[in-house]
């Protein structure tokens, strides 16, 4: 029997968590509710400062609401500071936890391989092609029945949203806070840190489909969860095939950043409501995604075959 020297005694062998006997699953979700309240906390912050120079009485909570819902890219940026801050920085900390030492990068999947750019294309492709699904998962959300609180709440941000695309010359701005930020703060939080600490937990598949309802549920968008929640997966998939977050930064970022777009060039789409009388083409949804499971298949049975080519062969 063939031993190998040890570099690292026991004591150190593994990450933080795993010496501790904690499970990386179980910590990645209890992160994922820890972060959501600091978000918010980060961003109540914020805004307080943000009270000091928008209004005269920094107490005065009503005149502060109505000053951030004319001045809507002062709201972006109070969202994009707590993107920033907890969702990236804070999940590259906490990976610190998770990961072997000197190991977080490779963790995280943050790295370019050698086949990243036939994967970016990849990406690129799917996001596109899952569109016809998303209308169809958005119009089965409809169904759902949805908290009147959570209802005010979606239709608010939705006007805010509207409002700030709705604005001159607010394409870039549009970009960087709505498709840039979440496109990579997100993703080192989700695909980063959550997917790759759930695959060691509980296996690849209850990865991909655990940390794409997380990611779902996580916006607080009842109305979209479960569009979101299949994106989410879809994201997970790329960046498992891939063993790179990268793809999965790139097909968030088209998928975001073209919504900024066409809501821009047809500002009419942000008064469009799927809801359960919506008639849909159903021609088109159908062949879109008949498309996607079948550019799935393919991706996968290829994935299969560079994985089988690149182990060793065994010795007869």
């Amino acid at each position: 029997m063939l031993e190998y020297p040890t570099t690292i005694s026991n004591s150190t062998n593994g990450s933080w968590y795993e010496r501790h006997g904690f499970n990386l699953g179980v910590m990645a979700i209890i992160w994922v509710f820890l972060a959501l309240i600091a978000f918010n906390v980060v961003g109540g912050v914020v805004g307080v400062i943000a009270a000091v120079f928008l209004v005269d009485d920094p107490t005065n909570i009503e005149a502060l609401m109505q000053v951030l819902s004319e001045q809507t890219t002062v709201f972006f940026w109070i969202n994009t500071t707590g993107q920033i801050t907890v969702f990236a920085l804070g999940s590259l900390m906490v990976t610190r936890l998770a990961a072997e030492p000197g190991a977080r990068r490779r963790f995280l999947r943050l790295q370019i391989n050698s086949d990243t750019h036939k994967y970016i294309l990849w990406a690129i492709v799917l996001t596109v092609a899952a569109y016809p699904m998303v209308i169809f998962l958005g119009w089965l959300n409809a169904f759902l029945p949805v908290p009147g609180w959570m209802a005010e709440m979606q239709q608010s941000m939705d006007e805010m949203i509207a409002k700030l695309l709705g604005s001159e010359n607010i394409l870039w701005m549009g970009l960087f806070h709505i498709g840039l930020v979440p496109s990579i703060c997100e993703e080192i939080m989700y695909r980063g840190y959550v997917q790759r600490s759930l695959e060691k937990s509980w296996g690849i598949w209850t990865a991909i489909i655990v940390s794409g309802l997380i990611f779902g549920a996580y916006h607080l968008q009842i109305t979209r969860i479960l569009p979101l929640a299949a994106l989410g997966m879809l994201f997970a998939y790329i960046t498992y095939v891939s063993n790179s977050l990268i793809p999965a930064m790139v097909a968030h970022l088209v998928n975001n950043g073209g919504q900024v777009i066409l809501s821009t060039i047809y500002p009419e789409m942000l008064d469009q409501e799927l809801t359960a009388e919506t008639d849909l083409p159903w021609a088109g949804i159908l062949f879109g995604v008949v498309l996607l499971i079948t550019l799935l298949s393919i991706l996968h049975k290829r994935y299969l075959a560079s994985t089988l080519s690149s182990l060793p062969n065994t010795p007869e």
